[in-house]
C-alpha cells in the first residue's frame, strides 16, 4: 500500500481513539487525492486493465490519474490507451452530502467509448461511500463538502 493511503489510514486509527463526543476534521486536498490515485493504479495496474476489459471489451491501460475538488464538484481525469493510441479521459461530477454522499456524473469524456454520465455515477460514488463508511462505524458525520482545492469532512466520535 502507498505511503499517502498508509498515512490515511493511520489518520483514521488516531480518530478512532479519540474520546466519545470529540469533534475532529478530516481534509483530503487535490494533490494527496491525487497521489492515492497514482498509488492505487501502480500497484492494482493489471487489475484496473482486466476491469476495464471486462466492462468495455477492450485493452486499455491507464496512467497519470488526477484529481481535483472544486466548489461541489470533483474532477477525475488520466490518461489512456491501446497501444500506440493514447488519449485524455475525463469527468466531472456534483457532490452532495445528504446523510451519504450523493454524486451526479455532469461530464463524461472518454475517447474510444460511448459512456453516459449515468453510467460512471457509481463508479464515482462506490470511493466515497467506502470512504465515509469507514468513518462511520465509529463517527456520527456532521457535514461533508467539496470546497476549493479540498473534500472536508467533519464528525464526532461515537
Amino acid at each position: 500500500m502507498g505511503s499517502t493511503l498508509n498515512a490515511y489510514l493511520n489518520k483514521f486509527e488516531e480518530f478512532k481513539a479519540l474520546p466519545a463526543g470529540q469533534s475532529f476534521t478530516i481534509r483530503v486536498t487535490d494533490e494527496e487525492a491525487t497521489e492515492v490515485a497514482r498509488e492505487y493504479l501502480a500497484e492494482n495496474k493489471a487489475s484496473v486493465s482486466q476491469r476495464i476489459q471486462k466492462r468495455t471489451g477492450l485493452k486499455l491501460s491507464v496512467d497519470n490519474p488526477s484529481v481535483s475538488f472544486r466548489n461541489d464538484e470533483i474532477r477525475v481525469s488520466a490518461s489512456g490507451g491501446m497501444g500506440f493510441l493514447k488519449a485524455k479521459a475525463a469527468l466531472t461530477a456534483e457532490v452532495k452530502w445528504d446523510g451519504k454522499p450523493v454524486v451526479v456524473v455532469r461530464s463524461v469524456d472518454i475517447p474510444f467509448l460511448t459512456v453516459t454520465p449515468e453510467k460512471l455515477n457509481s463508479v464515482v460514488e462506490g470511493p466515497l461511500k467506502k470512504g465515509t463508511g469507514i468513518v462511520e462505524e465509529y463517527a456520527e458525520i456532521r457535514s461533508f463538502k467539496v470546497t476549493d482545492g479540498a473534500v472536508v469532512l467533519e464528525a464526532v466520535r461515537k
